[in-house]
């Protein structure tokens, strides 16, 4: 137990990002809601072990990261004239082939993305020949060769190289409106009270994030979270012009692989297993009400979907572009097409063979709230 209430260090632990960041403007106070029903989940679920360290380590870098996109709004006041022009948007239950997709798309050069290094403390994207000089991504590169030590098989199933695009999850995490710490803290209390909450000042505050990293690029941006699915409606709210691509895979699949990836991040930092029964009823119940959602978003908007199945990327990535761009009069240049071609053999060739997991039988009652939902897209 810690020596005080997670409650009592709402300011202490703002002090500690603070002394990181070197600097005290937080913005508007709209985070306050949920950082306070998640301080009140961590004292009334009480995590013990290594999970208090992850809590502490979790909060502090989100509100480091605010603090740190708050300095560079204030150095760079003209991101606000920026407008993000239907951006690409991937999105899908996990494991259903979103990063794979998202990485294979990043080829093509008439996109930007958020590299990893960038989201974890959102600045203006430097250009690439200062990257290996600046201490952010110096730091980024330590940490990742850190995960890589620490959690080998979760890095190499899902590691994000510092270059490589990432998650809009991270830089969503500040908001404290978020499946980040539902997902790595497993806090009921806090589920519950995301599973009613407005996502929109979240996404509000991501549209400022892209302005600003991208303030010096005027290309289309290429974006990727699989929480989406569950944010939908405050994402088309705040972009309405957004061009979506739903991966779909059967959630028998994609829930089982997802919970065994989770115990691969979470048992080394923890120093014991989760509980995977548990972790699965949780999953289970927040994609499904995701996907009820998409569902319920692409009845009312269906010109703003492309729907893929993750084995045809697998099998025909190229013809899944096509598709893709076909729909939404994106041009696929031969250079853009020879570098998805060579992206996708060179993932072939490093592939580092099948993530084994426990098997879900397709008939589990767990699944029952996705039958509309597997039925529809012929799962």
């Amino acid at each position: 137990m810690t020596a005080q209430s997670w409650q009592s260090r709402f300011d202490e632990l703002h002090q500690r990002a603070i002394d990181q960041a070197g600097t005290t403007d937080f913005g508007d106070d709209g985070y306050h809601e949920g950082f306070r029903v998640l301080l009140k989940s961590l004292d009334d679920e009480n995590p013990q072990g290594g999970r208090i360290a992850v809590a502490e380590g979790v909060i502090v870098a989100a509100l480091v990261a605010r603090l740190q996109a708050q300095a560079e709004w204030k150095a760079n006041p003209q991101y606000r004239s920026r407008e993000i022009k239907a951006p690409l948007i991937i999105i899908g239950v996990p494991r259903t082939g979103t990063t794979a997709l998202y990485n294979l798309l990043s080829q093509d050069k008439q996109f930007q993305g958020l590299e990893k290094w960038i989201c974890d403390a959102p600045l203006v994207r430097p250009a690439r020949e200062t990257w290996n000089d600046h201490p952010q991504y110096q730091a980024n590169v330590a940490m990742y060769e850190q995960l890589m030590a620490i959690a080998p098989q979760a890095m190499i199933a899902h590691g994000v190289r510092p270059d490589d695009v990432d998650e809009c999850i991270v830089p969503m995490a500040p908001s404290f409106i978020s499946n980040v710490f539902p997902s790595q803290l497993d806090l009921d209390q806090y589920d519950e009270w995301l599973m009613t909450a407005d996502e929109t000042p979240s996404y509000s505050r991501y549209k400022d994030v892209l302005r600003l990293v991208g303030l010096n690029d005027d290309r289309r941006w290429l974006l990727k979270n699989p929480s989406h699915v569950f944010g939908i409606h405050a994402l088309l709210a705040v972009f309405p012009d957004a061009c979506i691509v739903q991966t779909h895979r059967h959630p028998a699949a994609s829930l089982a692989s997802l919970t065994s990836l989770l115990n691969n991040f979470m048992e080394p930092f923890f120093g014991e297993s989760i509980d995977c029964e548990r972790r699965l009823k949780r999953e289970a119940k927040f994609w499904a009400e995701g996907v009820r959602r998409t569902m319920e978003a692409q009845d009312s908007q269906p010109d703003r979907f492309v729907n893929v199945l993750q084995k045809d990327i697998r099998v025909d990535p190229l013809g899944v572009v096509r598709r893709i761009y076909d729909k939404f009069g994106l041009d696929l240049t031969p250079d853009a097409e020879a570098a998805m071609r060579a992206w996708s053999l060179r993932e072939a060739e490093n592939s580092p063979g099948e993530h084994n997991y426990d098997k879900i039988p397709v008939d589990s009652p767990m699944l029952d709230e996705f039958k509309p939902y597997i039925e529809r897209y012929g799962l």
